[in-house]
């Protein structure tokens, strides 16, 4: 590592601190990115959120979920994808960069973050064919070429010469007011079948001027959308693309593909490549990774890619645990490593894995019942696994006053949370489960074929009743009389349906 620029420590600064800096965690060694060092290789990468305004305002609900990731100590932390213009947009409630004054939101997001310790990335979008219909006209939906997006259904329209200085100054516009917040980087998704991106595949982009073509015209947006974005974030202000390493559409990019590419996005000047893949079009299991897809499947075509440049490469997709994440780092397959929904399920996975106590990470299954489901029922991000993912603004787990005993009637994840959350509070809790085993029904959706990941959730809540101390009886049908028996001050009925 000390032999490439990647390591942000020298071999002799390690040394005159007085160990080697392999004695490191590796997941814990800084890394540099343009001017920014970051204190160890975990990014959280962009995901939906939809929790702001109808004209893409900042809420305390995201200032409270980004606080919450910092808090856990998160490397850097990823907006979801701030829209460049109204008709770019995914979500009803996604952020917005589009005007200057929504940047006194996004200041008051950045400082929060800051303040909770960490630093944050502004993720600036605009989906072209991928924008959502429902929000944008017909005449607005726009791309490189009328490709049909079978998604959502849309024929765009291409642009024309004309107009394409206009959405290249939309990216320099919201770079501006990148800058203007405070954020400490920027990344532009040359990714997902975005509009970048719909210029840059063959599937896409089936124009005949020197837009069109071969790689070097079809990169010919992307390369403008750089250039404007560095001058206005000035020289050394980190740019992060993220980029596929295959897109699993047919007639679409692939890896020989992006092995070209990534030389050519550092000769423009970017600082860092976050590896990825599909479209939000064609391949949207390839983008979201849903149960049963494959773990990790990217780091090697990411190692291929890492080989082509001198820049750091984060990678993501269903990276799960920290062992996986080590050993790419430690294979050379990846210099960052990148989660998004893990942190949905839990807020500490780094604080966890930093103090060695990684049996008390709760893991992300990749379900999407909160995350995508409910986001699109217009709720905003969720999660199955954390009841307090989207909620951290208005719920607090605080001490009470007077502890009392209460009585849980049910071991099933709801009763166990129920136990852990009074425990964590203060209050005597004792859990009733007829069965012989924690879990109830929920063990059975874990036996479906490619669902066994939903037995963390029981793994993780096994741990929390233990160190809570809360007193698990099994085998322990709750009558009246076992109620008068136990004298609880209070009952707590999670018996399913």
């Amino acid at each position: 590592m000390c032999s490439r620029f990647r390591a942000s420590i020298s071999c002799s600064q390690a040394a005159g601190k007085g160990g080697n800096i392999m004695a490191l965690d590796i997941l814990f060694q800084p890394i540099q990115i343009g001017t920014l060092e970051l204190p160890n290789r975990v990014l959280m990468t962009t995901i939906k959120l939809g929790y702001g305004t109808p004209q893409g305002d900042v809420t305390d609900r995201h200032i409270a979920f980004y606080v919450r990731r910092a808090e856990g100590g998160v490397g850097l932390i990823t907006t979801e994808p701030m829209y460049i213009n109204p008709n770019g947009r995914e979500l009803p409630t996604q952020l917005g960069i589009h005007e200057d004054r929504l940047v006194e939101g996004l200041r008051r997001l950045v400082d929060a973050v800051h303040g909770a310790g960490g630093r944050i990335m502004a993720h600036i979008n605009h989906a072209g064919r991928a924008a959502n219909p429902k929000l944008v006209p017909e005449g607005e939906r726009v791309s490189a070429s009328d490709v049909f997006c079978p998604a959502n259904g849309v024929v765009p329209r291409p642009l024309s010469l004309a107009e394409i200085p206009d959405y290249i100054g939309y990216f320099a516009e919201a770079a501006r007011r990148v800058r203007k917040a405070g954020f400490d980087a920027i990344e532009i998704p040359f990714s997902h079948g975005y509009l970048i991106h719909q210029f840059l595949s063959p599937h896409t982009n089936r124009r005949d001027d020197e837009y069109g073509g071969p790689l070097e015209n079809r990169l010919r947006f992307g390369r403008e959308v750089i250039a404007a974005v560095r001058e206005e974030v000035g020289q050394g202000f980190p740019i992060v693309v993220r980029m596929n390493a295959k897109d699993y559409v047919d007639g679409g990019l692939d890896l020989e593909d992006a092995e070209a590419l990534a030389p050519l996005l550092e000769q423009m000047g970017v600082n860092a490549l976050s590896i990825t893949s599909g479209t939000m079009c064609e391949s949207v299991p390839y983008c979201l990774y849903p149960i049963g897809t494959p773990k990790a499947h990217l780091l090697p075509m990411a190692a291929r890619i890492r080989s082509q440049v001198s820049i750091p490469i984060a990678v993501a997709g269903r990276i799960r645990t920290p062992d996986v994440a080590r050993e790419a780092l430690e294979q050379g397959q990846a210099d960052w490593i990148g989660l998004g929904r893990p942190f949905l399920a839990d807020p500490d996975w780094v604080r966890k894995t930093q103090a060695g106590d990684e049996v008390a990470i709760l893991r992300c299954a990749a379900c999407h019942q909160g995350c995508l489901a409910e986001l699109r029922k217009g709720h905003g991000t969720s999660c199955l696994f954390n009841p307090m993912t989207g909620r951290e603004a208005e719920v607090k787990i605080t001490p009470v006053k007077k502890p009392r005993r209460i009585m849980v009637v049910g071991g099933g994840p709801g009763g166990m949370e129920a136990a852990i959350i009074a425990a964590q509070r203060g209050h005597r809790v004792t859990l009733y489960e007829r069965d012989d085993r924690l879990g109830g029904r929920f063990r059975e959706a874990a036996q479906v074929p490619y669902k066994e990941e939903f037995f963390d959730l029981i793994r993780y809540q096994r741990v929390q009743l233990q160190r809570t101390g809360v007193e698990v009886r099994l085998n322990t049908p709750v009558t009246p009389e076992v109620v008068d028996a136990a004298k609880p001050d209070a009952v707590v009925v999670a018996t399913g349906a």
